[in-house]
């Protein structure tokens, strides 16, 4: 049995986060999560929910990790990685310019994703967690020149994490079993 489920959006995110997480199942459920009937974890498996995001909120770099869960954002910090704690909005379209600030002020969130609140919708009970690499910011917006790289820093990072994600969830197991 898997110690942990990954679930992300598109296949570019799955094939970095599983250079990461051997043996991990990383699963692709779709932009907007298109197939959730792909992801059926055992009950109590740990949930993370993964992949790229933009910043709503100036501060936050390409390449920035932006997390809900507060002991795996101390976790990923702890191990040289940029992380902001704090709520991802859900946006069934692409955000762009002014939607940003309006999304920020009325969820407070930093970031915005199409997946991660239908993905969690699907979590019950078992311990989970949002992380997402950011590749579009206030001031670089995502059909722009420095998207590209935004994105593939953002991979990078995604690919990097594997291990603390591996630690948070045997953290969260040994949690749920004391």
């Amino acid at each position: 049995m898997a110690d942990l489920v990954v679930a992300t959006a598109l296949r570019i995110e799955q094939f970095a986060l599983r250079r990461g997480l051997r043996g991990v199942p990383v699963i692709a459920v779709g932009m907007g999560v298109r197939h959730p009937s792909r992801l059926s974890p055992a009950p109590g498996v740990p949930l993370v929910v993964a992949g790229l995001a933009g910043a709503l909120v100036d501060g936050i770099t390409p390449g920035d990790l932006v997390v809900d869960d507060l002991s795996l954002a101390l976790s990923l910090r702890g191990n040289g990685f940029v992380v902001h704690h704090g709520p991802i909005a859900f946006s069934d379209h692409v955000v762009h310019s002014f939607e940003r600030s309006e999304l920020a002020g009325s969820t407070g969130a930093l970031a915005v994703d199409m997946e991660s609140a239908r993905v969690l919708t699907l979590a019950g009970d078992r311990p989970h967690a949002v992380v997402r690499a950011i590749v579009d910011t206030p001031s670089r917006p995502l059909l722009g020149p420095a998207t590209l790289g935004g994105g593939v820093v953002a991979l990078r990072r995604l690919a990097a994490i594997g291990p603390v994600l591996r630690h948070w969830a045997e953290s969260q197991v040994k949690e749920v079993h004391q």
